[in-house]
């Protein structure tokens, strides 16, 4: 029996696009999805990383340029 699973992946960013969205190079993204610092998923052989990744990170890469303390 064979089964279908799709995934729609209108909410993921490849590591390259989030990379290019984030201006750091691609290694640092898979530095710091080694590092546990951002989670990513690997759908058919590629990793993706959830939007909501990116925009927290340009939220912290925000607050850091404003010299807001991160949140505990």
């Amino acid at each position: 029996m064979v089964r279908e699973l799709k995934v729609v992946t209108d909410e993921f960013v490849t590591v390259p696009e989030a990379a290019k969205q984030l201006g750091k190079p691609k290694m640092t993204l898979y530095r710091w999805i080694g590092a546990n610092k951002l989670i990513a998923v690997t759908f058919g052989g590629i990793l993706f990383i959830p939007k909501s990744e990116v925009e927290r990170l340009k939220r912290e890469r925000n607050n850091q340029a404003a010299g807001v303390e991160p949140a505990a």
